[in-house]
């Protein structure tokens, strides 16, 4: 491949993937970031968060030697920001990259993705979303300054939380395009029980909404969580996340941001269940953040 002229200045980068018993899609995210195209130095560090799979022998086996990659082994499991704070210590380079376990990329997606450095006010670039998530990329030195992930949060808002510090110092959030497949469908939950145990999930992930306003008191996250009055978060938004309506285009039907689907609008009889249906979510999340506000002693509803 032909060498760019803006490929002279590609900063060197190490991809940090934290990964708990998905030996499988592993396997093929690892080989597609070693078939990567890309004109500087770069490297990959994979966490084993304590997996219970074949994923430390997979390892082993299979790319131990690789001069591209280190790999860290835990014990037990300790959570995504343990696991992604000692990728980033082991870090040689001056990007670091955050790649979920499951996500393949494209040949060129690093590339793509590093090349949205390209003012020395940009401190973060993802090509996932705002505020971060997989594929996101951050200048080390940056990360280094605000303390890395804080594992406070063990998992859900972790990557906003590291953003906005990182935004907080003056630095831009950039969004870019650079192509991965996500290779994972998460499975409905069968049956009553698995839909109220998910149910229950997703709730206490959202108990974190409260940390990040704590940490965060100010119009980043009131903009990014659709704060009104100071403590509550629109109910409105809350209603059209659980009914599909918050996508661009979206149209009606009770089911998870991640994709899922529980009931599709195919006869009047479902619209009302669905609106019924995503009222009651609304209710449960506003009690589920008003309990995290009594942990974290901040009030958000």
């Amino acid at each position: 491949m032909k060498r760019k002229k803006t490929d002279e200045k590609m900063l060197n980068a190490s991809i940090i993937v934290a990964t708990h018993n998905r030996a499988h899609t592993l396997r093929k995210t690892l080989r597609a970031m070693l078939d990567l195209y890309y004109p500087a130095k770069y490297e990959i560090i994979v966490v084993n968060d304590g997996s219970k799979d074949e994923t430390k022998e997979m390892l082993k086996n299979e790319f131990l030697g690789n001069n591209k990659i280190t790999i860290i082994n835990f014990d037990k499991n300790q959570g995504v920001c343990r696991a992604r704070n000692a990728g980033i210590k082991a870090a040689k380079y001056e990007i670091v990259v955050v790649m979920d376990d499951d996500c393949i990329p494209n040949k060129s997606w690093l590339t793509d993705l590093v090349s949205g450095f390209t003012d020395e006010k940009i401190g973060i670039v993802s090509s996932y979303g705002y505020y971060g998530g997989t594929s996101t990329a951050f200048r080390k030195d940056l990360v280094l300054k605000v303390g890395g992930y804080d594992e406070e949060y063990r998992f859900h808002r972790e990557d906003t939380d590291l953003s906005f510090k990182i935004m907080e110092l003056g630095y831009e959030f950039k969004l870019v395009k650079a192509n991965f497949l996500h290779d994972h469908k998460e499975e409905k939950p069968k049956g009553l029980i698995g839909l109220l145990r998910y149910g229950y999930k997703r709730l206490k992930l959202h108990g974190n909404d409260v940390l990040l306003y704590k940490k965060h008191p100010n119009e980043l996250t009131r903009k990014f969580l659709h704060i009104k009055f100071g403590f509550i978060v629109s109910p409105l938004f809350d209603f059209k996340v659980a009914t599909g309506l918050w996508k661009h285009g979206g149209r009606l039907e009770l089911s998870s941001p991640r994709g899922l689907v529980f009931i599709e609008n195919k006869t009047p009889l479902h619209a009302l269940a669905i609106i019924f249906l995503g009222i009651c979510w609304v209710i449960a999340l506003k009690f589920a953040r008003l309990t995290a506000s009594i942990r974290f002693r901040k009030l958000l509803i």
